[in-house]
């Protein structure tokens, strides 16, 4: 009787390198944010509502929304927040991790309503109706990912 092969299996990791487009709404976000330090949105031709994110077509009027930007402001004013005080699974990499930051629903000076982080953790500090302002990541190299170059908006006194 014949003896079986014994095979070895060698598993080698090797880099894919690619590149894919984020789509000319999206990479116009991208780039101002990167180069410019701006939030964009694009705005409806019909209606003139402000487009946070950017899209196609105007989800009111259901037009095609066209190349018109507006830069959105850099403050506004706290809607709603939302403080969670225990550790989160990353679903990128199956870690727990707690986000120090509690998020909050910001109305814009132009009347965009923008989701994101806010600066201040103490929970007696944290109120419905609180000025804030963005803070951009300084580094020119951390930054092009829209949203993300902005890590949280800081209470502003006025």
């Amino acid at each position: 009787m014949a003896k079986e092969p014994e095979y070895i299996i060698v598993n080698i990791d090797t880099p894919r390198k690619y590149n894919w487009s984020t789509g000319k709404y999206l990479g116009h976000v991208y780039a101002e944010a990167k180069e410019n330090k701006k939030l964009v949105g694009n705005k409806c031709p019909k209606c003139k509502a402000i487009m946070w994110g950017p899209t196609i077509v105007c989800p009111k009027c259901k037009v095609e929304t066209g190349w018109e930007w507006e830069e959105l402001p850099e403050t506004g004013t706290v809607t709603q927040y939302t403080y969670l005080v225990f550790p989160l699974w990353d679903p990128h990499y199956g870690e727990r991790w707690a986000n120090p930051h509690p998020s909050g629903t910001i109305l814009l000076e132009n009347g965009v309503y923008q989701r994101h982080f806010l600066e201040e953790t103490d929970p007696e500090k944290l109120k419905v109706g609180m000025r804030v302002q963005a803070v951009w990541k300084e580094d020119y190299d951390e930054r092009g990912l829209g949203m993300q170059d902005v890590p949280y908006y800081r209470t502003i006194e006025e």
